[in-house]
């Protein structure tokens, strides 16, 4: 009797969170052979990751932003010159668009949620340091980022 009262909400826990996460495609554009898309879908999912964490995009290409059912935001700190706007508040439910203009590598994050990050690399960027995967530790990874010197 103790173990099924532990074990049903464990499973209907289960469920939930299975039938919570995001089924979006992930669509990209691609436009050259050296894998830079004219446009990309990055989505922030439920599992406290952007899907997908690293997108090549060709200059003057536009990422949207995809929110699904829990909210989040997109900040560019500590980026060069040209980064696109930053996204704030709490968004979910809706997508937001951001076009990159000048070549370089953009990284972005959540302040909502840290250790939420993606890079975003336009045209021919001679720096292409990117950020680790966001899905680490199941998607929530606390560990800070290190600034790059």
């Amino acid at each position: 009797m103790t173990l099924r009262r532990i074990i049903t909400p464990l499973a209907m826990a289960s469920l939930i969170a299975a039938c919570s996460s995001s089924m979006e495609p992930v669509s990209q554009t691609t436009t050259d052979a050296g894998g830079y898309v004219s446009s990309a879908t990055v989505n922030a999912t439920p599992s406290i990751a952007f899907t997908p964490a690293n997108v090549k995009l060709s200059a003057g290409g536009t990422v949207t932003f995809a929110f699904g059912g829990v909210g989040h935001n997109v900040f560019f700190d500590d980026d060069p010159a040209g980064a696109p706007a930053s996204i704030d508040g709490v968004n979910a439910n809706t997508s937001v668009q951001r076009t990159f203009s000048a070549p370089g590598v953009y990284n972005y994050n959540c302040h909502i949620h840290p250790g939420m990050h993606g890079t975003v690399i336009v045209g021919a960027a001679t720096d292409t340091t990117t950020q680790s995967d966001s899905t680490g530790y199941g998607g929530y990874n606390r560990i800070p980022r290190t600034r790059r010197s």
